[in-house]
């Protein structure tokens, strides 16, 4: 999604994930078998120098970056937020395939749609009250959200 959005808006994107992964040589999953708060800071890091680089950004976060006060506040201060929505059901369907074993908070036992409706219930109110817009992906596909967020961004 970031790569779209960036070719839209001209400018560089930057997947957040994959930049701790490159800078810790190990995999998030890998991080978070030492410790969720280990990656939590390494992502805080990342967040905090990805905001410092001069020029636009999109930047593609994960679903917990609000969760750590100071990431809130240093989005809300240097970022334009914008909230992917999207069903838990249909955010279950689109996991398939070995990219859904990647995503650690998503593994064990609880269906993936039941586990991603209660990370939402967790989040919903820090990503509402952080979000300059609310895109429901539910049924676009990525180039429609691509120019959705464009879109919203060029008037605001």
């Amino acid at each position: 999604m970031a790569p779209l959005l960036a070719h839209r808006l001209r400018c560089p994107s930057l997947d957040l994930d994959l930049t701790i992964e490159q800078g810790a040589g190990r995999s998030v999953a890998a991080l978070f078998e030492e410790g969720e708060a280990l990656f939590r800071e390494l992502e805080s890091r990342a967040l905090e120098e990805a905001l410092g680089r001069a020029g636009s950004l999109v930047l593609a976060c994960g679903g917990g970056i609000l969760e750590r006060k100071e990431n809130r506040e240093l989005l809300v201060a240097r970022a334009r937020i914008v909230w992917l929505a999207v069903d838990p059901e249909r955010a279950a369907s689109r996991l398939t395939g070995p990219g859904a074993k990647t995503r650690p908070l998503l593994q064990g036992t609880v269906p993936v749609a039941e586990r991603l409706r209660a990370l939402l219930r967790e989040r919903r109110a820090g990503y509402a009250a952080a979000a300059d817009t609310i895109v429901d992906t539910s049924q676009l596909t990525p180039e429609e959200v691509a120019d959705r967020i464009a879109e919203r961004l060029a008037v605001a």
